[in-house]
Order: structure tokens, then C-alpha cells, then sequence
């Protein structure tokens, strides 16, 4: 684990499929814009890249391999690929010229694959290493909010997407197992990770967003 080390600050916004997290980091870019500073809003996994392409198709089971078919080991390991190639191509490079990053999901979206409790001590030190091996940084987010709703409700929201773009991750019983990681994550890295209330309206979740914000950037 490596502090960020660069100028740009960095920001993740996480928690269980249907939380709101991908509509607050895209009202989190534009507040940012609108207070002249230089953001730049980044999503994992990163589709522009070869390797996120083939997660998406993973995801979807769109080929005859499938993530149903692999372990949560064999699953992350795609991801780590594909993260690692994006923060050399992207996440670094703006980090280190003073761009702020807010990324909708990031590293801690490992714990959608953590079954039991001690999977995630093994995928972090799987992640960790990877990077090792690739001579990439392995800089975690100054900040990461985990945004917390009941299960109940994520399904509900996700209930009103066509069951076809329902991805490996976004089923029920996945959903209510890994809030309790989410929540397990965030109290294994108290320093980075911030929890909020991700019930109510988008307007009502910003504004608890934006006192999250206001701790690292100078904001109206």
C-alpha cells in the first residue's frame, strides 16, 4: 500500500451495485469544474483499454468463458491486469501533473469477489503483488467513500434496469453479502475510507458527498 504520492489529489467513489456511487462522482466532477479546479473523472474497469474490454464481455457472458466459471481469484486477476495498465496509462500520469481524479470504483471493488472474511487479506496481497511484478505503483486513494444502503433498496434500484444489463456482480444475493465487506473493508482502513448514508434522492446523497469533498479541496 502506497500513499499518494503525486500533487493531483485522489478520489474513489465505491459501495454495492445500486448505491448511487457512479451519479455522485460525475456530480462530484462537475462541482470540482465549477470551482476552476483541474479534475478529471476516470471508471474502472477501464473500457478503453483491451483488457477492459474483455472484463465487460466476462461480465455479461457474452463468450463461452465466463465469470461464473472461474474463482474470485481467477476474476481479479483480470481486474488487477486491466488497473494496473490503467494507472500507467492514465491514473499517474494525470496525478502527477497536478490533476485532481475522482474514479467511479477502484481498487477496494475487490471485495465484490470476497466470499468469507480472510479473502480479502489474500486479494489484496494478490493485487499488491501484481503490481509489484509490473513495477507499478500500487497508490491507494487518498479518499475513498464507501456509500452505505440497505441491500433491500440496491435491489429495488437495480429491479428497474432490464435484466440484460445485469452484470455477474449486480444479483441479489451477491449484493447483500457484500455490504457487510464493504463496511469491513472501511474498517480495516479507517484513514482513507469514509462511509455515507447512501439513502434518500441523489441531491440529498451530494450533499453529504460534498462535506466529504470539502476536506481535501477548497470548494463553494
Amino acid at each position: 500500500m502506497t500513499s499518494n504520492p503525486f500533487p493531483g489529489r485522489f478520489f474513489a467513489f465505491e459501495g454495492i451495485d445500486g448505491c448511487g456511487k457512479s451519479t455522485q462522482c460525475a456530480m462530484a466532477g462537475k462541482l470540482l469544474l465549477q470551482n476552476k479546479l483541474d479534475v478529471l473523472v476516470a471508471k474502472e474497469p477501464a473500457k478503453y483499454l483491451p483488457s477492459g474490454k474483455l472484463i465487460y464481455g466476462l461480465l455479461f457472458g457474452r463468450d463461452s468463458v465466463k465469470f461464473s466459471d472461474m474463482t474470485p481469484r481467477q476474476r481479479q486477476r483480470h481486474y488487477y491486469i486491466n488497473r494496473i495498465q490503467h494507472y500507467f496509462q492514465l491514473v499517474i500520469p494525470a496525478l502527477e501533473a497536478g490533476t485532481n481524479l475522482l474514479t467511479d470504483r477502484c481498487l477496494a471493488s475487490i471485495t465484490l469477489d470476497v466470499e468469507k472474511l480472510v479473502d480479502l487479506d489474500i486479494l489484496l496481497e494478490d493485487e499488491e503483488s501484481y503490481f509489484r511484478m509490473s513495477e507499478v505503483p500500487f497508490i491507494w486513494p487518498d479518499k475513498i467513500i464507501i456509500y452505505d444502503l440497505p441491500p433491500e433498496e440496491a435491489v429495488v434500484r437495480l429491479n428497474q434496469k432490464d435484466e440484460r444489463r445485469r452484470d455477474f456482480f449486480e444479483q441479489p444475493d451477491r449484493i447483500k453479502r457484500n455490504r457487510d465487506t464493504y463496511l469491513e473493508f472501511a474498517s480495516r482502513f479507517p484513514n482513507c475510507c469514509r462511509v455515507v448514508d447512501g439513502t434518500g434522492n441523489a441531491d440529498e446523497v451530494f450533499a453529504r458527498t460534498t462535506r466529504v469533498l470539502r476536506e481535501e479541496f477548497v470548494i463553494g
